[in-house]
């Protein structure tokens, strides 16, 4: 019986670590910060009006981003109403073994301390399985990723969730 028990926990180990977060950028784990696994990131978009912001990030959802798994579900032009939010984009990213969905939140700003040519975005993953509470850094790994892959100068922040473990 030990031994089907050492077997077993060495096979769900081994699973863990083939369906968690595949290097780079996976070393902001969250464990829970949401009643979920997640992650808020700023990023100052240089040279992008939100406009302009909103249309290439949609288009990088469209077409899959840098790693062909994220999909684009809604996106909202609040330029009509009186707020700050002019526009809102949700998305969806898989993991590298196709096990895991995280949802995607996005909402875009005018930079009121830049030039018009740059925007605001604050940048929202969560786990979608219930219970999530360690992620292995894949919340963070999505922002991250998605901003690389739209090859537009930038700036980050932490917000909330998937700290650096190294301050």
């Amino acid at each position: 019986m030990k031994s089907f028990t050492i077997k077993c926990l060495t096979f769900l180990s081994a699973l863990t670590f083939a369906l968690a977060c595949q290097p780079p950028d996976c070393d902001r784990q969250d464990c829970g910060s949401c009643g979920n696994a997640c992650c808020t990131l700023k990023f100052t978009l240089f040279n992008k009006s939100p406009k302009e912001a909103y249309n290439d990030m949609t288009k990088a959802l469209t077409a899959g981003g840098a790693d062909g798994r994220y999909t684009f579900i809604a996106g909202s032009d609040n330029t009509k109403y009186n707020i700050s939010c002019l526009y809102q984009i949700q998305g969806w990213h898989t993991t590298l073994q196709h096990h895991y969905n995280d949802t995607l939140n996005f909402s875009i700003y005018g930079n009121p301390d830049g030039p018009a040519s740059s925007s605001l975005v604050t940048a929202f993953s969560i786990s979608q399985i219930a219970g999530a509470l360690c992620d292995a850094g894949q919340n963070y790994k999505n922002l991250v990723g998605y901003f690389k892959g739209l090859k537009i100068p930038y700036a980050r922040a932490d917000v909330f969730g998937c700290q650096n473990p190294n301050p």
